[in-house]
Protein backbone atom coordinates (compact mmCIF):
# COMPACT_ATOMS: atom_id res chain seq x y z
CA UNK A 1 0.00 0.00 0.00
CA UNK A 2 1.02 3.62 -0.46
CA UNK A 3 2.04 5.57 2.66
CA UNK A 4 3.63 8.88 3.61
CA UNK A 5 6.83 7.70 5.29
CA UNK A 6 8.94 9.73 7.69
CA UNK A 7 12.47 8.47 6.98
CA UNK A 8 14.18 10.34 9.81
CA UNK A 9 13.40 13.03 12.36
CA UNK A 10 13.73 16.49 10.88
CA UNK A 11 12.07 18.83 8.40
CA UNK A 12 9.35 17.97 5.87
CA UNK A 13 12.03 16.87 3.39
CA UNK A 14 12.26 13.68 5.46
CA UNK A 15 8.90 12.54 4.06
CA UNK A 16 8.68 10.25 1.06
CA UNK A 17 5.75 8.46 -0.53
CA UNK A 18 6.56 4.77 -0.56
CA UNK A 19 5.08 1.29 -0.71
CA UNK A 20 4.81 -0.80 2.46
CA UNK A 21 2.96 -3.98 3.29
CA UNK A 22 -0.74 -3.62 3.95
CA UNK A 23 -1.37 -4.51 7.60
CA UNK A 24 -3.79 -7.23 8.70
CA UNK A 25 -6.18 -6.86 11.63
CA UNK A 26 -5.64 -9.11 14.62
CA UNK A 27 -8.22 -10.14 17.19
CA UNK A 28 -10.32 -7.15 18.21
CA UNK A 29 -8.90 -4.98 15.42
CA UNK A 30 -10.18 -3.56 12.13
CA UNK A 31 -8.53 -2.65 8.83
CA UNK A 32 -9.65 0.69 7.41
CA UNK A 33 -9.31 1.88 3.82
CA UNK A 34 -8.50 5.48 4.69
CA UNK A 35 -10.15 8.20 2.64
CA UNK A 36 -9.08 11.26 4.63
CA UNK A 37 -6.81 12.07 7.55
CA UNK A 38 -6.17 15.24 9.53
CA UNK A 39 -2.78 16.85 10.16
CA UNK A 40 -2.41 18.00 13.77
CA UNK A 41 0.22 20.20 15.46
CA UNK A 42 1.31 17.14 17.45
CA UNK A 43 2.35 15.48 14.16
CA UNK A 44 4.89 18.26 13.66
CA UNK A 45 6.30 17.69 17.13
CA UNK A 46 6.66 13.98 16.41
CA UNK A 47 8.28 14.64 13.02
CA UNK A 48 10.93 16.90 14.51
CA UNK A 49 11.84 14.34 17.16
CA UNK A 50 10.89 16.49 20.14
CA UNK A 51 8.99 13.56 21.67
CA UNK A 52 11.46 10.86 20.66
CA UNK A 53 12.59 10.30 24.25
CA UNK A 54 9.03 9.51 25.30
CA UNK A 55 7.48 8.24 22.04
CA UNK A 56 10.26 6.64 20.00
CA UNK A 57 9.00 5.95 16.49
CA UNK A 58 10.09 2.96 14.40
CA UNK A 59 11.58 4.69 11.35
CA UNK A 60 10.43 4.93 8.66
CA UNK A 61 7.23 5.87 10.44
CA UNK A 62 3.70 6.70 9.35
CA UNK A 63 2.23 9.68 11.22
CA UNK A 64 -1.38 10.77 11.55
CA UNK A 65 -3.81 10.39 14.44
CA UNK A 66 -7.23 11.15 12.91
CA UNK A 67 -8.79 9.27 10.01
CA UNK A 68 -12.03 8.53 8.22
CA UNK A 69 -12.64 5.71 5.79
CA UNK A 70 -14.31 2.38 5.15
CA UNK A 71 -13.92 -0.89 7.04
CA UNK A 72 -12.02 -3.27 4.72
CA UNK A 73 -11.57 -6.24 7.08
CA UNK A 74 -12.29 -7.15 10.68
CA UNK A 75 -10.36 -9.31 13.11
CA UNK A 76 -11.65 -12.13 15.25
CA UNK A 77 -14.27 -11.11 17.79
CA UNK A 78 -15.18 -7.77 16.22
CA UNK A 79 -18.93 -7.19 16.22
CA UNK A 80 -19.21 -3.40 16.59
CA UNK A 81 -18.61 -2.71 12.89
CA UNK A 82 -18.70 -4.66 9.63
CA UNK A 83 -16.95 -4.59 6.26
CA UNK A 84 -18.23 -1.64 4.25
CA UNK A 85 -19.11 0.58 7.23
CA UNK A 86 -18.06 4.22 7.02
CA UNK A 87 -16.09 5.08 10.17
CA UNK A 88 -13.78 7.53 11.86
CA UNK A 89 -10.77 6.26 13.77
CA UNK A 90 -8.44 7.43 16.52
CA UNK A 91 -4.89 6.25 15.76
CA UNK A 92 -2.19 5.95 18.40
CA UNK A 93 1.17 7.75 18.04
CA UNK A 94 3.13 4.56 17.34
CA UNK A 95 4.50 5.08 13.83
CA UNK A 96 1.62 3.13 12.27
CA UNK A 97 -0.62 6.09 11.73
CA UNK A 98 -3.33 7.34 9.43
CA UNK A 99 -1.31 8.89 6.58
CA UNK A 100 -1.52 5.76 4.46
CA UNK A 101 -3.96 3.96 2.19
CA UNK A 102 -4.87 1.48 4.93
CA UNK A 103 -4.52 1.36 8.70
CA UNK A 104 -5.27 -1.01 11.57
CA UNK A 105 -6.72 0.11 14.91
CA UNK A 106 -8.60 -1.56 17.77
CA UNK A 107 -12.32 -1.75 17.11
CA UNK A 108 -12.77 0.25 20.32
CA UNK A 109 -11.05 3.20 18.60
CA UNK A 110 -13.61 3.61 15.81
CA UNK A 111 -17.10 5.03 15.52
CA UNK A 112 -19.54 4.86 12.64
CA UNK A 113 -19.49 7.96 10.46
CA UNK A 114 -23.01 9.29 9.82
CA UNK A 115 -24.02 9.62 6.17
CA UNK A 116 -24.55 13.36 6.64
CA UNK A 117 -20.81 13.89 7.19
CA UNK A 118 -18.10 13.60 4.54
CA UNK A 119 -14.87 11.71 5.15
CA UNK A 120 -13.04 15.03 5.40
CA UNK A 121 -15.51 16.39 7.94
CA UNK A 122 -15.29 13.21 9.97
CA UNK A 123 -11.49 13.13 10.03
CA UNK A 124 -11.18 16.55 11.67
CA UNK A 125 -13.56 15.71 14.51
CA UNK A 126 -11.69 12.85 16.16
CA UNK A 127 -9.00 14.13 18.53
CA UNK A 128 -10.32 17.70 18.63
CA UNK A 129 -13.82 16.53 19.49
CA UNK A 130 -12.68 14.00 22.07
CA UNK A 131 -10.22 16.34 23.76
CA UNK A 132 -12.61 19.28 23.84
CA UNK A 133 -15.24 17.22 25.64
CA UNK A 134 -12.76 15.59 27.99
CA UNK A 135 -11.51 18.96 29.24
CA UNK A 136 -15.05 20.09 30.01
CA UNK A 137 -15.93 16.81 31.72
CA UNK A 138 -12.78 17.00 33.86
CA UNK A 139 -14.01 20.26 35.37
CA UNK A 140 -17.47 18.95 36.20
CA UNK A 141 -19.12 22.15 34.97
CA UNK A 142 -22.90 22.41 34.79
CA UNK A 143 -25.48 24.61 33.12
CA UNK A 144 -24.95 28.27 33.95
CA UNK A 145 -21.24 28.02 34.86
CA UNK A 146 -18.88 30.50 33.16
CA UNK A 147 -15.76 28.85 31.74
CA UNK A 148 -12.77 30.68 30.27
CA UNK A 149 -11.22 28.88 27.27
CA UNK A 150 -7.82 29.86 25.89
CA UNK A 151 -6.89 28.76 22.38
CA UNK A 152 -10.59 29.26 21.76
CA UNK A 153 -10.32 29.51 17.97
CA UNK A 154 -8.19 26.38 17.65
CA UNK A 155 -9.83 23.03 17.03
CA UNK A 156 -9.82 21.80 20.65
CA UNK A 157 -10.91 25.20 21.94
CA UNK A 158 -13.78 25.34 19.46
CA UNK A 159 -14.88 21.84 20.42
CA UNK A 160 -14.81 22.75 24.12
CA UNK A 161 -16.74 25.99 23.58
CA UNK A 162 -19.44 24.32 21.49
CA UNK A 163 -19.80 21.49 24.02
CA UNK A 164 -20.13 24.04 26.84
CA UNK A 165 -22.89 25.73 24.85
CA UNK A 166 -24.55 22.38 24.26
CA UNK A 167 -24.78 21.63 28.00
CA UNK A 168 -25.97 25.13 28.87
CA UNK A 169 -22.74 26.49 30.34
CA UNK A 170 -21.38 29.94 29.41
CA UNK A 171 -18.04 29.85 27.56
CA UNK A 172 -15.79 32.88 27.41
CA UNK A 173 -13.18 32.84 24.67
CA UNK A 174 -9.68 33.90 25.67
CA UNK A 175 -7.87 35.14 22.55
CA UNK A 176 -5.39 37.70 21.27
CA UNK A 177 -6.88 41.22 20.99
CA UNK A 178 -6.98 41.16 17.18
CA UNK A 179 -9.28 38.10 17.27
CA UNK A 180 -11.78 39.31 19.86
CA UNK A 181 -14.53 39.97 17.31
CA UNK A 182 -14.20 36.52 15.75
CA UNK A 183 -14.15 34.92 19.20
CA UNK A 184 -17.30 36.75 20.29
CA UNK A 185 -19.10 35.45 17.22
CA UNK A 186 -18.23 31.91 18.33
CA UNK A 187 -18.60 32.04 22.10
CA UNK A 188 -20.76 35.10 22.73
CA UNK A 189 -18.19 36.60 25.11
CA UNK A 190 -14.44 37.06 24.77
CA UNK A 191 -11.50 38.54 26.69
CA UNK A 192 -7.94 39.51 25.84
CA UNK A 193 -5.97 36.52 27.16
CA UNK A 194 -2.59 38.17 26.61
CA UNK A 195 -3.01 40.26 29.76
CA UNK A 196 -3.32 39.28 33.43
CA UNK A 197 -6.41 40.65 35.19
CA UNK A 198 -6.35 42.62 38.40
CA UNK A 199 -9.14 40.50 39.88
CA UNK A 200 -9.58 36.88 38.82
CA UNK A 201 -13.16 36.29 37.69
CA UNK A 202 -13.52 32.62 36.81
CA UNK A 203 -14.07 29.45 38.79
CA UNK A 204 -13.29 27.27 35.75
CA UNK A 205 -10.90 27.52 32.82
CA UNK A 206 -9.59 25.38 29.97
CA UNK A 207 -6.00 25.90 28.87
CA UNK A 208 -5.45 25.00 25.22
CA UNK A 209 -2.75 27.52 24.24
CA UNK A 210 0.71 27.11 25.76
CA UNK A 211 2.03 30.69 25.34
CA UNK A 212 -0.73 32.16 27.53
CA UNK A 213 -1.13 29.34 30.08
CA UNK A 214 0.13 31.45 32.97
CA UNK A 215 -2.12 34.37 32.03
CA UNK A 216 -5.12 32.06 31.87
CA UNK A 217 -4.45 30.71 35.37
CA UNK A 218 -4.26 34.30 36.63
CA UNK A 219 -7.89 34.73 35.54
CA UNK A 220 -9.02 31.92 37.88
CA UNK A 221 -10.18 32.61 41.43
CA UNK A 222 -8.65 30.92 44.48
CA UNK A 223 -9.77 27.30 44.74
CA UNK A 224 -10.87 27.37 41.11
CA UNK A 225 -10.11 24.64 38.58
CA UNK A 226 -8.14 24.54 35.32
CA UNK A 227 -8.16 21.70 32.79
CA UNK A 228 -4.99 21.96 30.72
CA UNK A 229 -3.91 20.09 27.60
CA UNK A 230 -0.71 22.15 27.28
CA UNK A 231 2.35 22.32 29.56
CA UNK A 232 1.67 24.39 32.66
CA UNK A 233 4.50 26.77 33.66
CA UNK A 234 6.15 25.61 36.88
CA UNK A 235 5.79 29.06 38.37
CA UNK A 236 2.02 28.85 37.98
CA UNK A 237 1.84 25.69 40.10
CA UNK A 238 3.86 26.69 43.15
CA UNK A 239 1.22 28.24 45.39
CA UNK A 240 -1.48 25.61 44.71
CA UNK A 241 -3.95 28.46 44.54
CA UNK A 242 -6.02 26.62 41.94
CA UNK A 243 -6.48 22.95 41.09
CA UNK A 244 -4.88 22.08 37.77
CA UNK A 245 -5.98 18.96 35.88
CA UNK A 246 -3.28 18.15 33.31
CA UNK A 247 -5.01 16.05 30.67
CA UNK A 248 -3.97 13.82 27.82
CA UNK A 249 -6.38 12.84 25.09
CA UNK A 250 -7.80 9.35 25.48
CA UNK A 251 -9.68 7.14 23.06
CA UNK A 252 -13.34 6.68 23.91
CA UNK A 253 -15.75 5.29 21.31
CA UNK A 254 -18.87 6.36 23.23
CA UNK A 255 -17.66 9.96 23.45
CA UNK A 256 -16.71 9.85 19.78
CA UNK A 257 -20.27 8.77 18.94
CA UNK A 258 -21.53 11.81 20.88
CA UNK A 259 -19.09 14.09 19.02
CA UNK A 260 -20.34 12.84 15.64
CA UNK A 261 -23.95 13.22 16.72
CA UNK A 262 -23.31 16.81 17.75
CA UNK A 263 -21.71 17.50 14.36
CA UNK A 264 -24.69 16.06 12.49
CA UNK A 265 -27.04 18.23 14.56
CA UNK A 266 -24.98 21.35 13.79
CA UNK A 267 -23.89 21.74 17.42
CA UNK A 268 -20.21 21.14 16.61
CA UNK A 269 -18.40 22.67 13.65
CA UNK A 270 -14.64 22.37 13.16
CA UNK A 271 -13.70 24.39 10.06
CA UNK A 272 -11.41 22.93 7.40
CA UNK A 273 -8.98 25.53 6.08
CA UNK A 274 -6.98 23.59 3.50
CA UNK A 275 -7.08 20.18 1.81
CA UNK A 276 -4.09 18.43 0.24
CA UNK A 277 -3.44 15.12 -1.48
CA UNK A 278 -1.66 12.46 0.57
CA UNK A 279 1.41 13.02 -1.58
CA UNK A 280 1.49 16.65 -0.43
CA UNK A 281 2.04 15.84 3.24
CA UNK A 282 5.05 18.18 3.47
CA UNK A 283 3.00 21.13 2.23
CA UNK A 284 0.18 20.16 4.59
CA UNK A 285 2.49 20.15 7.61
CA UNK A 286 3.95 23.48 6.53
CA UNK A 287 0.41 24.90 6.40
CA UNK A 288 -0.17 23.80 10.00
CA UNK A 289 3.18 25.28 11.04
CA UNK A 290 2.22 28.59 9.39
CA UNK A 291 -0.87 28.81 11.60
CA UNK A 292 -3.66 27.67 9.29
CA UNK A 293 -6.99 29.08 10.51
CA UNK A 294 -8.76 25.73 10.65
CA UNK A 295 -7.93 22.07 10.20
CA UNK A 296 -5.64 20.80 7.46
CA UNK A 297 -6.79 17.58 5.77
CA UNK A 298 -5.18 15.00 3.51
CA UNK A 299 -7.38 13.30 0.92
CA UNK A 300 -6.17 9.80 0.11
CA UNK A 301 -7.95 9.08 -3.13
CA UNK A 302 -5.64 8.09 -5.97
CA UNK A 303 -6.17 7.31 -9.66
CA UNK A 304 -5.93 3.55 -9.23
CA UNK A 305 -8.61 3.46 -6.54
CA UNK A 306 -12.39 3.65 -6.94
Amino acid sequence: MKAALLKSYGDVDQFEIGEIQTPKPGPGEVLIKIEASAVNPFDLILRQGFMAQYIPLPLPAVLGGDAAGIIAAVGEGVTEVAIGDRVVADFAANGKGAHAEFGVVPATSVAKLPAALSFEEGAVLVKAGLTGRQTVDALGVKAGDRVLVSGALGSVGRAAIQYLQQIGAKPVAGVRPERLSEARALAGEAVDITTSPGNPGFDYAISAAAPVAENLIAHVRDRGQVASIVPVPEGAKTDNRVTIHELYHRTDAATLDAVLDAAVRGLLVIPISQTFALEEIGAAQNAVAAGAQGKVVLKHRTENRP
